[in-house]
């Protein structure tokens, strides 16, 4: 994490979106705002944040709105909360996974849903590989080894079989046995890709090769937030797409 003690609180909301079919909307609204609300735990640089989150999942698109009042944006945490819904929805593919609006000074009330998760699991085999890409500015920062929080494709390429084994933590599935568990990333001029291929014992780690990838591609972003931010704080370039 990077000092932020600086900055004063102030109150932050953040809406990030992405396009993914959804067939079980409960379990994409429920799952989006809690995961909003855990992302610390998963995206290793992000500031534990006491916040309230809400989260929508209708006509292919999943919503997540984070909002409070700290030091820090709560946008990565919402783009967390819309990955994570889209799986336990029943995505297979997620496209463009961006910030649609972060402000601050702003007050928000968000009605957190309520219900039920029941995450499908699609079977894909016991060798199941997800791959990705997020698309930047430019990934200059990177090759040039400049970036203030460290080397993002170390951090990705650590995350990613981490979190493999951890969705069981936070979504209500199987915990899987993995026997295997590699990453592999690629840099682009404008966009990093990431590969997972998992190997699972007993069943198909479909959802955790989605997440792993997932996450990874989030703690590229996290990182690299003060290279794509324009001058009004927003990401008109960044965006993440990855799918099974």
């Amino acid at each position: 994490m990077v000092d932020i003690s600086a900055k004063g609180d102030v109150g932050r909301y953040a809406v990030a979106s992405a396009e993914a079919s959804t067939s079980d909307a409960v379990s994409c609204v429920v799952a989006a705002s809690l995961a909003t609300k855990q992302a610390y735990r998963y995206v290793p640089l992000l500031h534990p944040v006491p916040l309230s989150a809400s989260a929508e999942c209708s006509g292919g698109a999943v919503k997540a709105r984070a909002w409070t009042v700290w030091k820090t944006g709560v946008e990565m945490d919402a783009l967390f909360g819309a990955l994570v819904g889209a799986i336990a929805g029943g995505a297979t593919y997620i496209k463009r996974l961006r910030v649609d609006t972060k402000v601050k000074g702003v007050e928000y009330s968000l009605e957190e849903p309520r219900g039920a998760i029941k995450a499908n699991r699609p079977d894909l085999g016991y060798v199941v590989k997800a791959h990705g890409y997020i698309h930047l500015t430019s990934t200059r920062p990177i090759k040039a080894g400049s970036v203030e929080k460290g080397d993002p494709i170390c951090a990705a390429r650590t995350i990613a079989p981490l979190n493999a084994k951890r969705l069981c933590e936070l979504l209500p599935v199987e915990c899987v046995k993995l026997e295997y568990a590699n990453s592999s990333i690629e840099i682009g001029d404008d966009s990093v890709a990431v590969e997972v291929v998992l190997k699972g014992r007993d069943v198909s780690p479909s959802l955790e090769a989605l997440f792993a990838a997932g996450s990874a591609l989030l703690t590229i972003w996290d990182m690299l937030k003060k290279y794509e931010k324009d001058e009004n704080g927003q990401y008109p370039n960044t965006y993440v797409e990855l799918g099974l």
